[in-house]
């Protein structure tokens, strides 16, 4: 279960801690402990007490609320003060702690570059435990990570595990091994929950079946209900290929510049996709 603090509303500003420091008080500003109700105060208070006696649970909390701020005051982002909270929840291999630790290995923290192998040992620790989302991104990196660390055959044992728990992300994912091995019957049924379940990646990658003929008899009608469905969820690719199925009329309905552009401008306002590129498509030059 995820842990989330949007109930907490308050912020903090602590002494300056190393990751080897024992944190000796927390200083609440008193401009921000006057607009803090009663219960707001005594719910951080319950949590700062159960991290510093050990509270696996309230550590992991104080180390989201230094990872990603607090939303009503000024931030109180510490990169070096959410690491030693979450390596005191995970030194009790706590799966939440472990999670966390993963992820900022994995994208990297304020100017570091990722650390993939050191994100896998954390990643690896939680999905273990059935983490779900550790189990997730563990495999994206087997599956989507640098050269080095790709390795299909353990992306899909964690997928599998996390399709136990009938993940639609891992059926997305697994689908597209399948399509990429060309195991169409491994594919299907996985993109289909995928899509079903609203997982747009899922949704627009179903929709290419249908579109190339893939495994299920050709469908332009069947694809681009799929590839809306991804669309309206603002996926990018879905977007364009939208936009070149009215655009070129691939539908049998006619070219329709109209809704054309109006899915080619959605990419372009993600910057997917430039004023240039929308007027080849537009024009049928696609060169």
């Amino acid at each position: 279960m995820r842990i989330t603090i949007a109930s907490i509303i308050l912020i903090i500003s602590a002494t300056a801690i190393g990751a080897e420091d024992t944190p000796s008080h927390f200083d609440i500003p008193e401009q921000v402990l006057n607009n803090m109700t009663k219960e707001s105060r005594t719910k951080l208070q319950d949590i700062i007490t159960k991290a510093q006696h050990g509270d696996k649970v309230s550590q992991t909390v104080m180390g989201i609320i230094y990872l990603n701020g607090l939303t009503e005051s000024p931030s109180v982002k510490d990169i070096n003060k959410a690491f030693y909270w979450f390596n005191l929840a995970a030194k009790q291999d706590y799966d939440e702690a472990e999670f966390y630790l993963g992820q900022l290995y994995h994208y990297g923290y304020d100017n570091t570059t990722p650390n993939y192998r050191t994100a896998i040992y954390w990643y690896e620790k939680a999905a273990e435990k059935g983490n779900e989302q550790a189990q997730i991104n563990c495999a994206n990196i087997y599956q989507f990570g640098p050269q080095e660390f790709k390795n299909i055959n353990k992306a899909k044992f964690w997928l599998q595990r996390a399709v136990q728990k009938d993940n639609p992300i891992a059926h997305a994912n697994l689908g597209i091994i399948g399509v990429q091995e060309n195991n169409y019957d491994e594919a299907i049924p996985h993109l289909k929950i995928a899509a079903e379940k609203g997982q747009r990646l899922g949704q627009y990658n179903y929709g290419t079946l249908f579109f190339n003929g893939h495994g299920v008899p050709k469908d332009i009608q069947q694809a681009k209900y799929w590839f809306e469905k991804a669309a309206t969820q603002n996926l990018p690719i879905a977007q364009i290929t939208l936009g070149q199925i009215y655009a070129w009329g691939l539908d049998g309905n006619g070219i329709n510049k109209e809704e054309a552009l109006l899915w080619l401008n959605k990419a372009k306002n993600q910057g997917s996709l430039t004023d240039k590129q929308i007027k080849a498509i537009i024009s049928k030059k696609t060169d």
